[in-house]
């Protein structure tokens, strides 16, 4: 069976965020994320190893799509096929991020993703955190995790159930041989729920947490191991409250694996201690 994982793999490129205090948030992730800024038709664009963001004024607390990048042309033509095959239609997308043709697509619920060729190609970071996935909240979580492996091929590595209405709970999605690069949470309100940024190490996740400690900024949910994944992390958020999360040693899974179903409770979302767990 193709998917993007065999066909055309991806991985999170950046973030378009949208804000009513587009400097503050910009400034934020300038400073802490130690991106380069620059102000490109109104817009915030924050570049710097393997990470970025855009952040433009708009309604605080919106991610207006996350931007997926693919290895070659040859790979973005097979998704456009892949994609006309399905119906799904495409929006050209201009930005300094992409390199000609990137296009954005809106799932059932109206949430965009992005796809396209990275303009400048990531490199070694200084201080290791690579924008490697985010994940959303929905109120109907079976339809659009269909639509993202049906129609685009995304692969479920793991499925958090509810034992007691044996509903699903989590679906973690990858695009390459990590884990997850996209994840939904079943839950009351459809909204970005956090970002992942993806360390080397449990030494990296030391340090960031020092370098955020340094501002006085607290941790809000960790640190501890998630079961799906089985990565190390904590989070914190930025000045808008959008949580950010620093991770290390995400598992990798063969594109033949079947999912793994997991229980809907504590010790799955954080086998170290209490989780956060939505409503």
């Amino acid at each position: 069976m193709t998917s993007m994982q065999i066909d055309h793999p991806a991985q999170l490129y950046y973030l378009h965020i949208s804000s009513e205090n587009p400097e503050r948030l910009a400034a934020f992730y300038r400073e802490q994320m130690s991106l380069d800024e620059k102000v490109i038709a109104g817009q915030h664009v924050l570049r710097g190893g393997s990470r970025a963001v855009i952040v433009s004024k708009g309604s605080s607390g919106e991610l207006l799509f996350p931007a997926y990048a693919l290895q070659s042309a040859e790979a973005l033509a097979r998704l456009r096929t892949r994609l006309n095959v399905k119906g799904i239609s495409m929006t050209p997308l201009s930005t300094p991020l992409y390199a000609e043709g990137a296009f954005t697509i809106e799932d059932p619920q109206g949430r965009k993703t992005a796809y396209g060729i990275c303009a400048n190609h990531r490199v070694s970071d200084p201080e290791p955190a690579r924008l490697q996935h985010v994940v959303f909240q929905t109120t109907e979580l079976e339809a659009v995790v269909r639509f993202y492996v049906d129609k685009i091929g995304f692969s479920i590595s793991d499925e958090v159930i509810d034992e007691e209405t044996g509903q699903l709970a989590v679906a973690f999605l990858r695009s390459d041989d990590e884990h997850h690069s996209l994840a939904f949470f079943r839950g009351s309100r459809n909204e970005w729920d956090h970002h992942c940024y993806e360390t080397n190490e449990w030494n990296d996740i030391r340090d960031w947490g020092d370098k955020f400690a340094k501002q006085h900024m607290q941790i809000f949910f960790g640190p501890g191991r998630h079961g799906p994944g089985n990565n190390l992390f904590f989070m914190v958020t930025d000045p808008d409250g959008n949580r950010l999360e620093i991770s290390a040693e995400i598992e990798r899974i063969a594109a033949d694996a079947s999912p793994g179903v997991w229980p809907h409770n504590e010790y799955t979302l954080n086998s170290w201690g209490r989780a956060w767990m939505r409503t």
